[in-house]
């Protein structure tokens, strides 16, 4: 049988000299390989220092066993969206429509919506047969219910932009949007769960150790930020040929490891504890990438990139001086950031969203963004009537994003800036990154369908109690943002006008794009491969011989 996760430390300990056969491998992409057409024989290698062959053939304990270095903290359906696109939510939880590897949106506990008035107001029906794996019917009262709790609850933005939802029938309900922004009525069929209203409040800890979902499958293991174990239902409710196929349940047994050190997520994968990785480290590519005839690297483009925002606050330097911006902007080497934090595993941007969201324009990438240009950068410096002060940068304690922001320090530093580092942790930067008096630059990563998603989040002035999202107040951009938050007005003049007006006035800057980087064992025996959204695979939908 297949090593059990449990093992892992002790393994890995075994093992740990192979850590340095991962060292990165440089700026250039490697070819990737093609997917599987069917089971192939377990590597024969063995692994540095012990003299231990790998473990047994893949898949003869029946679970499909997949790394991941992040995992939930909580199974509550009520969160905030932290995770929101792990690749496990999907099984977890059942949405009243998923988005699909084109990025169209197809019901799913949802049998039809329609609007009659432009998109303020939705009629929803679900289907009337939805349960959940503790046998409650689930009907519009639940989806009422849920809706209502999340926006009382107030953990995820969407919800705030609901005026009312109200059941109408058995399976009908009625929502009423405040504004019908493109992309937010959407976002909020995405969010909102099946979930029993009994179900949950019975649960003595809202499902934080215990999930009860309609989803086609049910949780056998959990433990917090570590393990996450499914099965699938043999009761479930829907007809699976009616499922968007990248939700369709292929696989019967999988489960979800959480491995943050990059070294030994490579360990688990080379030995067999996983059987495939979904975000692989950069520096751990090169051995796998090499070694074709035992596993596939496929990459995806990123669907958030990361994005240096700057303080719209009075009390910050960079807030009214648009050339000290555009000289910092012109300072960063993006081609220099993805070699050096991601092995040339990325791709510069365009935009402050990468091209991957909905209404950006391929032109755009012909532009002069903000090219590194050190020349231009020290004589704009010279031009803002900068003296030296210091400017501070945000950010997490995370590996990734503590190296960039040292790599954006020295920079600027060559430019003449002096550079502050605030490197907190992520209660303390959830906490203090949207008020723009508390840093002058701060570096995060924005998700979304539409460019409109991340728009109202980030630069509405009405936004939050400070302003929009860097306590910047610029009625200007917000005049332009508004005319596209119509269905009429999401047109591409309207659209080029904002990206044009955020890329003149520097207010955010979009650096760099990391690929998602997956990595599957061939002994898996990959047959079909289904992708989800973000263009990566879908490990529960796709087909394996050993699973």
């Amino acid at each position: 049988m297949k090593k059990s996760f449990k093992k892992f430390c002790s393994l890995a300990l075994a093992v740990v000299m192979t850590a340095s056969t991962l060292a990165g491998c440089g700026g250039s992409k490697p070819e990737t390989s093609e997917s599987s057409a069917g089971s192939s024989a377990a590597a024969e290698s063995t692994t540095a220092g012990s003299g231990d062959t790998k473990a047994a053939a893949t898949g003869s304990d029946g679970v499909l066993d997949i790394g991941y270095n992040q995992m939930v903290e909580s199974l509550t359906p009520f969160r905030g969206n932290t995770l929101r696109n792990a690749p496990f939510m999907t099984q977890l939880y059942e949405s009243l429509a998923v988005v699909n590897e084109i990025r169209e949106m197809e019901p799913l506990v949802a049998k039809s919506w329609k609007t009659d008035d432009n998109g303020f107001t939705y009629n929803i029906e679900i289907w009337d047969r939805v349960s959940d794996s503790a046998g409650n019917k689930i009907d519009a009262s639940d989806i009422v219910w849920f809706m209502q709790e999340s926006m009382k609850r107030a953990l995820k933005p969407v919800f705030a932009k609901v005026e009312s939802v109200e059941q109408t029938g058995d399976y009908t309900l009625t929502v009423k949007m405040k504004s019908n922004i493109v992309g937010t009525f959407e976002s909020l069929l995405r969010d909102t769960y099946a979930i029993s209203k009994k179900s949950f409040e019975a649960s003595p800890d809202e499902f934080g150790a215990s999930l009860v979902s309609s989803s086609p499958y049910m949780v056998t293991e959990y433990t917090a930020n570590s393990i996450l174990s499914l099965e699938k239902r043999s009761d479930y409710w829907q007809d699976e040929a009616n499922m968007p196929k990248c939700v369709r349940p292929s696989v019967k047994k999988l489960s979800y490891h959480c491995i943050k050190e990059s070294s030994q997520m490579a360990i688990a994968l080379e030995t067999g504890i996983v059987d495939m990785v979904i975000s692989l480290d950069p520096s751990s590519v090169k051995q796998f990438a090499d070694n074709k005839d035992d596993y596939t690297v496929e990459l995806a483009d990123g669907s958030q990139g990361w994005q240096m925002f700057f303080s719209g606050a009075d009390s910050s330097i960079v807030a009214n001086n648009v050339k000290l911006r555009q000289a910092i902007c012109y300072s960063i080497d993006e081609n220099g950031l993805i070699t050096g934090l991601l092995q040339g595993y990325g791709t510069p941007m365009y935009d402050v969203c990468p091209p991957m969201f909905n209404g950006f324009n391929q032109k755009w990438m012909e532009e002069d963004y903000y090219n590194f240009n050190l020349d231009k950068a020290k004589q704009l410096i010279k031009e803002s009537g900068y003296n030296g002060e210091p400017i501070s940068i945000l950010t997490t304690s995370n590996t990734l994003s503590q190296r960039m922001a040292q790599m954006l320090q020295s920079y600027m530093m060559a430019i003449g800036i002096k550079v502050e580092l605030k490197i907190v942790d992520m209660a303390l930067y959830t906490a203090t990154r949207l008020d723009g008096t508390q840093y002058d630059i701060v570096l995060n990563t924005i998700g979304g369908t539409f460019l409109s998603d991340h728009w109202s989040i980030r630069y509405d002035p009405a936004a939050y109690k400070t302003g929009d999202a860097t306590s910047r107040h610029d009625n200007t951009l917000a005049e332009l943002l508004y005319k596209t938050w119509t269905p009429s007005g999401y047109t591409e003049e309207n659209i080029d006008a904002v990206h044009k007006y955020i890329k003149d006035t520097a207010i955010a800057y979009g650096m760099f794009n990391p690929q998602t980087i997956v990595v599957i064992r061939k002994d898996a025996g990959l047959e079909k491969e289904v992708l989800e959204y973000q263009g990566y695979i879908a490990p529960a939908s796709s087909t394996f011989t050993n699973y």
